[in-house]
């Protein structure tokens, strides 16, 4: 064999051998199973498992540290305040500030979107705000939030008043909606908040951002300086050190009753609760049933109710209770008539002043509308469709009942009753002057709409009559 050929054999060989050293060496990396050829040696699991733990044990030092140290840092605690301001509110944020006190909190943040305060119970709410067991700081937001009338008031005696940018501020007076006394912060007309001035002391337009800028600031607590520690400092992954929430935040907010009951603060809702409420009750009136309805009808008035206690009531009130007494009446004549497309014009006015609360607490005039229209259909088809649903028989027509004989179930009252035809109760018309009365056989008539049109059947004594057809033979 030359040289050539001696030195091409080795050099072969050579690579074939670190070929093989390098596969073997990369093979004892590769997990069995994943589809790939392994010619190595077998993995070592329990040298994984050592090293996934020697991984574990070097990190949980250092996630622990960082948890003891936000441990260390007392927390700040959020208060939700959204909405008319009524005793229940009132309650529920005062009982927030002592329990943030008392559970170690460094400072509350009262997070107020609130258009009023409708109790005096708001005087006691501004007080504990004003000399607080611990710092107190009112921010108005997120935009687009508001705060008129007492809430404003409430957010001009914190520690420390923010805002959103973009939020609205003002009608300061009346204090309570619906009174006379005048607010303290001065500003009678609504303000949108573009900088900072009058009792907002500075702008943040979020939430995590104002509890960072509150590091390191100071509050005079009971004569005592009170000093937050509420930011740290961390390096990114691209080496950037920024600040970040240190303490722990916790949100408060009011119980399921408290929300349940507060829905009705609203002049849309108590709108909505009564009217849909005393629909319930007149369709149950006038239907026979198991009074699901009425049951039904029990928590939109329990609501409309609590509103309109809290609230002061306005003209619109007996306006609404008079549309809705013209529908009903009207759907006892028999339809949708005159009165009911009166009723449903005036309605939407009744719905606009129910409630005596601007400029502070207003409401949409679309909310209005779609609710009066929903009652207007509401008596127009659902009323006269699941009536007869209830009413009728299982045959689907109806004119077989012209001339069946049944018996009155109630007596005629101005005409209206209700008779029982074939096993199956329904709604009957009669002569005003009619006395029928329970018990009494009737004939159907006629049909019109929903109702039998009836009258009384006089029983012939069969010895009478023979006599009167046989003097009438004689006559011919």
């Amino acid at each position: 064999m030359s040289s050539d050929a001696e030195t091409s054999l080795c050099t072969q060989e050579a690579s074939e051998t670190s070929s093989t050293v390098l596969m073997g060496a990369h093979d004892s990396f590769l997990l069995p199973g994943l589809g790939f050829p392994h010619a190595g040696p077998a993995v070592s699991w329990p040298a994984v498992r050592a090293l996934f733990i020697v991984i574990a044990v070097l990190l949980i030092p250092s996630v622990a540290s960082a948890q003891a140290d936000q441990a260390e840092v007392p927390p700040i605690d959020v208060i939700d305040v959204s909405g008319p301001i009524d005793e229940l509110g009132a309650e529920f944020i005062i009982g927030a500030i002592t329990a943030a006190h008392d559970d170690g909190a460094q400072a509350v943040i009262l997070q107020i979107d609130s258009p009023g305060a409708v109790d005096e119970s708001i005087r006691e709410v501004i007080e504990i705000v004003a000399s607080p067991p611990l710092p107190v700081i009112a921010w108005i937001g997120d935009a687009p939030a508001t705060a008129r009338g007492g809430a404003l008031d409430m957010a001009a005696a914190a520690s420390l008043t923010l805002a959103a940018p973009g939020v609205e501020i003002g009608y300061s007076s009346p204090l309570i909606v619906g009174g006379d006394a005048p607010g303290a912060s001065g500003f009678e007309t609504l303000v949108v908040v573009s900088e900072p001035g009058g009792p907002v002391d500075g702008l943040e337009p979020a939430l995590g951002g104002l509890i960072v800028s509150l590091d390191g600031m100071q509050f005079t607590v009971a004569g005592s300086i009170v000093a937050l520690d509420t930011a740290v400092e961390v390096t990114d992954d691209d080496g950037n050190i920024r600040r970040q929430v240190a303490p722990q935040v916790r949100f408060q907010e009011p119980g399921l009753l408290t929300r349940t009951m507060r829905l009705a603060l609203q002049p849309e809702a108590i709108f909505f609760f009564l009217v849909a409420g005393l629909s319930l009750v007149v369709f149950e009136f006038y239907a026979i049933g198991p009074g699901v309805a009425a049951a039904t009808a029990a928590l939109p008035l329990l609501l409309a109710g609590y509103g309109l206690v809290v609230l002061p009531v306005g003209w619109g009130f007996w306006l609404v209770l008079l549309c809705i007494w013209l529908l009903a009446s009207d759907y006892q004549r028999g339809g949708f008539g005159v009165l009911s497309y009166a009723a449903s014009i005036v309605l939407p006015v009744g719905g606009w002043f129910i409630v005596d609360t601007r400029p502070q607490i207003e409401q949409s005039v679309w909310s209005v509308i779609v609710i009066a229209l929903g009652v207007m259909l509401f008596f127009m088809f659902a009323m006269p469709t699941v009536a007869r649903s209830r009413f009728t028989t299982p045959t689907m027509g109806r004119e077989y009942l012209i001339g069946k004989e049944g018996r009155a179930v109630t007596d005629a009252v101005a005409g209206v009753l209700t008779v029982e035809v074939d096993g199956a109760s329904w709604h009957g018309t009669t002569f005003r002057e009619s006395s029928i009365v329970a018990g009494s056989p009737v004939t159907v008539q006629a049909i019109q709409g929903l109702y039998l049109e009836v009258v009384e059947l006089v029983e012939v004594d069969p010895d009478r009559e023979e006599d009167r057809e046989n003097k009438s033979e004689q006559l011919e």
